[in-house]
């Protein structure tokens, strides 16, 4: 397996900003989230509709309602981790309280004598609310041996081509490579713009060192909607939705490296500790159409499109490097500042089909198709300023288009409603990099739901997502740490049709 950077806590490179391919797809990629229903069968609700789930969905399922409703969820998301690097194994988790969605919807069906209309317009819905596209609350730690390989490397390799003049008072000096040479983890080789790390620089050819690096991030991407569907005939549906996007993410990652053994004797190098600090918050704009098709009562196919969203994001980020070198710790920077950059993400369009077989008051069968060509996502300056051609076909090269399967199933009773489902989301990755088999997730769930005086209801829904992601702390490990994730997702949602 070639060496991989999936998970958002790579070191910063040296750059004024730090912005890459993995920002392009945290922001791209979206959980299976909304109201409880649509979770119990694994977001299969693409065709069904009446639910507003279908707002981000398919819009045209709003059409299928027939009376108001209001509703809203809460859940209780825990995630567990477990990391293997060289065969040292760690653990961590992250228990939070979300809120997955909360809306209304109008419905306006039109009457003739006294009777809902079979032809023509028969009815429509405006609906408004927000539904939780993902969340990234994660606790990840790993630690290994590593045999002739540290940070120093990396990061006198970013700083090649820069004058070392550069690195005090200039929009350099705030990143790891700057900090790096200042505390002298790093120094000149040969020219002012030529950089050695200090175990090359004392021509350490066989050395060992520990490696630790926790990882802790925080946020959420919500979706703002305001949208309609239009009942033409009980035959053909069609909706739109204007959607808010917004993002917040925070993440502070922590790297050690600790000299285990060493060529050179006594070495002065003992260890050396870097700190980044990120928060990016932003919003987008975009919109999503769709179409459900009835050719017979009991089937219903449907189709939608989501648009790309051009986020405008802000970065408040702080970077810090010490080492200790023969018992003494020299700090840079010695009051760590934060620092903002601004830019744009465009995330990739998304198309979607769909089927379900509604079997009157007694069985729901539906089945979901997407398809994001994560390729197309891109990075932008505001400014015109920063060239993020390299960072765009890095993003070009490592993702490709997805494919995601989502199936379900709900049996009704009178008042009760049970429901269970399963989704693959098919890898993100060019196999080049990551085999389609390790870079696919998997989500089973299952759920309940009672329903009172055919007005008020409540739902219940679980679901456990298990994947790997891939860790390198920074260019040049030859090895990754795998991370095994189970993320177990308990929503509870209730609301009232009037």
């Amino acid at each position: 397996m070639k060496r991989i950077v999936v998970i958002v806590a790579s070191l910063v490179c040296l750059n004024a900003n730090a912005q890459n391919q993995e920002d392009i797809f945290r922001y791209s990629n979206q959980s299976i989230t909304g109201s409880a229903r649509t979770l119990g069968l694994s977001g299969a609700w693409g065709a069904a509709g009446a639910d507003l789930s279908a707002a981000s969905l398919n819009p045209a399922g709003l059409a299928l309602y027939r009376r108001n409703e209001m509703m809203g969820s809460i859940s209780i998301t825990a995630t567990n981790s477990r990391t293997d690097y060289n065969g040292g194994l760690m653990s961590d988790s992250r228990t939070m309280f979300n809120v997955p969605n909360i809306g209304m919807a109008f419905n306006i069906t039109d009457q003739y004598m006294g009777k809902a209309k079979k032809d023509g317009i028969v009815g429509g819905t405006f609906a408004f609310g927000m539904n939780r596209l993902n969340d990234f609350q994660t606790n990840t730690q790993w630690a290994g041996v590593g045999k002739n390989t540290t940070v120093g490397n990396y990061l006198a390799k970013q700083a090649n081509g820069y004058d070392s003049s550069s690195f005090w008072n200039s929009d350099q000096d705030n990143t790891l490579s700057a900090l790096a040479w200042r505390v002298s983890l790093i120094d000149n080789n040969g020219a002012r713009n030529k950089y050695a790390s200090i175990l090359d620089r004392m021509n350490d050819t066989n050395y060992t060192v520990r490696q630790y690096q926790q990882i802790q991030t925080r946020g959420r991407m919500n979706e703002w909607y305001a949208g309609g569907g239009l009942n033409v005939a009980n035959f053909l549906y069609l909706g739109a939705t204007l959607v808010i996007q917004h993002a917040q993410f925070s993440s502070e990652n922590s790297y050690k490296e600790t000299v285990l053994t060493s060529s050179v004797a006594n070495n002065p190098y003992i260890s050396s500790t870097i700190k980044q600090s990120l928060e990016t918050s932003g919003t987008g704009v975009g919109g999503k159409f769709g179409i459900i098709f009835r050719p017979v009562d009991f089937i219903r196919f449907g189709a939608s499109y989501h648009t790309p969203v051009r986020l405008g994001l802000t970065d408040y980020y702080q970077n810090s490097i010490s080492m200790n070198y023969n018992g003494t710790v020299y700090n840079q920077a010695s009051s760590p500042r934060k620092d903002t950059y601004k830019y744009q993400i465009i995330t990739p369009q998304r198309f979607n089909a769909s089927g379900s077989i509604v079997i009157g008051k007694l069985l729901i069968l539906n089945a979901d198709y997407e398809l994001v060509d994560y390729t197309k996502g891109r990075l932008q300056s505001t400014d015109g300023a920063t060239d993020f051609s390299t960072a765009n076909q890095a993003n070009s090269d490592f993702y490709k288009a997805a494919q995601n399967y989502k199936a379900g199933i709900e049996i009704c009773g009178k008042y009760t409603r049970l429901r269970a489902g399963y989704a693959i989301l098919g890898s993100p990755y060019n196999e080049t990099y990551i085999s389609k088999t390790n870079g696919m997730k998997q989500l089973i769930s299952a759920g309940f739901g009672w329903v009172y005086d055919n007005q008020y209801f409540f739902d219940f829904a679980v679901s456990d997502r298990v994947g790997k992601d891939y860790i390198t702390a920074y260019d040049g490990l030859p090895t990754s740490a795998v991370n095994i994730t189970h993320k177990l997702n308990f929503v509870f949602g209730t609301g009232i049709r009037f």
